[in-house]
């Protein structure tokens, strides 16, 4: 299970939304003084995902809670986003190549042609499939646990870094 530490932002019934902080991966690598990579995350602004998991650890708002994602699920959904689309695209371009070969047509412009044509196909059905899913309910996704309790508060006292209270809603940087 891989974990990430989110806050409790508010209650709606049963489920609690629940608001993370995207994080660089090389935050805390040695190299990161000279990796192009850890510069490029100094240049964008940290961003907030927000989401709603059913309440079943009895989190209040301003609990830091643990998330959980199931690691075959994140392994399916990444071979079903990149693995399916690329294999489509290389695919596609050979057949095209062939193809265009075989008609006596500039074989280049067959594999650019047909591998275009099978990565849009992928895609598109990637949309099919994932179409509704990771809503609210989704298996995968669940509330671990409270990391500690924090002071009853209520829904309107708290703020998260980036945040701003606009008219009972608050807005995610």
């Amino acid at each position: 299970m891989i974990e990430e530490q989110g806050r409790v932002v508010r209650l709606d019934g049963d489920f609690a939304e629940i608001v993370t902080e995207k994080r660089s991966a090389c935050g805390s690598c040695s190299a990161k003084g000279g990796c192009g990579t850890s510069l490029l995350s100094t240049w964008f602004p940290q961003r907030h995902l927000s989401f709603r998991l059913k309440n079943e650890v009895d989190a209040r708002p301003g609990d830091p809670v643990i998330v959980g994602l199931d690691e075959a699920l994140l392994q399916r959904s990444s071979m079903l986003l990149y693995g399916f689309p690329l294999a489509a695209l290389l695919l596609g371009a050979i057949a095209g190549e062939r193809g265009f070969e075989f008609l006596a047509l500039p074989s280049e412009l067959g594999a650019v042609l047909v591998g275009l044509l099978g990565l849009i196909a992928a895609l598109s059905l990637v949309r099919l499939l994932t179409n509704g899913k990771g809503a609210v309910g989704d298996p995968g996704v669940r509330l671990l646990r409270v990391a500690r309790r924090s002071p009853s508060l209520a829904s309107g006292d708290i703020s998260m870094p980036g945040t701003q209270q606009t008219q009972g809603f608050r807005t995610y940087e």
